[in-house]
């Protein structure tokens, strides 16, 4: 059941996500060079380095691009009726997040063929994956939901 409570403050934090999300890409792209040397923000921890990921999650590829487009959109129409039928606020702001995250990278996709990445964060040499906050908001916002799932089914048995 789809409550109309949920679209105004779930419209909200999808545009607070993706209006973060574009305009820290836009930042990026004005300011940083693709292939220039990484710059530093809290020493090797995190750094700043511009990035144009054609290709999936972690930049491992799983077929023809086109799949990277409809994935995404059953993605977010899934997450859409789920977070419309949900009862707490703080669902509805992490899936706000989640989904919001999920369009700025569609977004991308379509306008420039490749999401932009730029955080890089590791420690000397162990480097994780270069995001960009489009999928931290989706990474963070999945942890937060699988976690709380796995506490609150654990209070219940």
């Amino acid at each position: 059941m789809i409550f109309k409570k949920n679209i105004k403050p779930l419209v909200a934090f999808v545009l607070l996500a993706f209006l973060l999300d574009q305009i820290s890409k836009f930042l990026i792209v004005h300011f940083l060079t693709p292939f220039e040397s990484p710059t530093q923000i809290i020493g090797s921890l995190l750094r700043f380095k511009l990035t144009y990921n054609p290709y999936g999650v972690f930049s491992i590829p799983f077929g023809p691009s086109v799949l990277y487009y409809i994935f995404s959109v059953i993605g977010v129409i899934v997450l859409l009726y789920v977070s419309l039928s949900l009862h707490d606020r703080v669902g509805i702001i992490v899936f706000g997040f989640i989904i919001g995250g999920a369009i700025g990278n569609v977004v991308d996709r379509i306008r420039l063929n490749y999401v932009i990445d730029f955080i890089d964060m590791g420690i000397g040499n162990v480097r994780w994956f270069t995001y960009n906050l489009a999928d931290a908001f989706i990474t963070v916002g999945a942890l937060f939901l699988l976690t709380r799932e796995l506490i609150y089914k654990k209070k219940l048995t």
